[in-house]
């Protein structure tokens, strides 16, 4: 995780004493630097990285170092949070190693993608993650993936003749929507996203039967967090929901 993707993560870190963000810039480097010890060099770096004025360092790391019960220790190689200060800042703000691999693989996200309105998807989805908004973030992967599933079948005459020709059979030959066809991107609204899933396989443009059945897990996932209901959402489910989406269906479908 980046500094700012931390700063951002941390609710009100602006208005944060100068004490407090030493000491969550200071759970930073230990967490996601593994550094077992920082400097005021390395808080002052911090600060500036963040376009925030530093204030007196060793003042405010004198009065740190003084506070009772103890929050900050100093040794020869540099100083470091205290167990107890540590743990609780890991308890507010501690990923599980997934997530630390999902916030990695959503920032490299955006260099792989060109489309505007994917981009606009993956945005909200990073936003809602780091914000530990899972509900938010599992609807916005599935509205990534959904759209480049679309926009990959209408880009390719192929594949798009391939789908066309598999629709009656799915929504009905006698359905009021036997003769669908799609032409373009918003065609898709005609269709159900089940439909959409099971069109795709049938027509043989889904690489596998399990990509298939990630995408009605996913599906139902998403239906599960978008409707209004007590459905619990955690970031074990957001980091499933997103790396099964992006690693099978967007990386895979080109």
């Amino acid at each position: 995780m980046e500094l700012k993707e931390f700063v951002a993560a941390v609710p009100g870190f602006a208005a944060l004493s100068h004490p407090d963000k030493i000491l969550h810039f200071g759970w930073y480097l230990h967490k996601h630097k593994q550094q077992a010890t920082f400097t005021q060099a390395n808080i002052k770096a911090c600060y500036e990285d963040q376009h925030i004025h530093p204030p007196n360092l060793s003042d405010t790391f004198t009065r740190l170092l003084a506070k009772k019960p103890k929050v900050l220790l100093q040794e020869k190689a540099g100083y470091k949070l205290e167990h107890s200060t540590r743990q609780k800042l890991d308890e507010k703000y501690g990923e599980h190693e997934t997530t630390i691999a999902v916030s990695a693989m959503l920032r490299d996200l955006p260099g792989k993608i060109t489309d505007e309105a994917q981009r606009i998807f993956l945005k909200e989805a990073i936003t809602c993650y780091h914000h530990k908004a899972f509900r938010a973030a599992i609807i916005m992967a599935w509205n990534l993936t959904y759209d480049h599933m679309a926009r990959w079948i209408v880009d390719d005459a192929t594949r798009l003749a391939a789908f066309n020709s598999h629709i009656d059979a799915r929504v009905g030959a006698t359905s009021k929507r036997a003769g669908t066809r799609i032409k373009k991107r918003e065609d898709f609204e005609k269709l159900e996203e089940k439909e959409m899933i099971d069109i795709m396989g049938n027509a043989g443009l889904l690489p596998s039967a399990n990509t298939k059945k990630i995408l009605e897990m996913q599906l139902t996932r998403r239906n599960m967090v978008a409707h209004p209901s007590l459905v619990f959402a955690d970031a074990p489910q957001a980091d499933d929901a997103i790396t099964s989406l992006v690693q099978n269906v967007v990386f895979v479908l080109k």
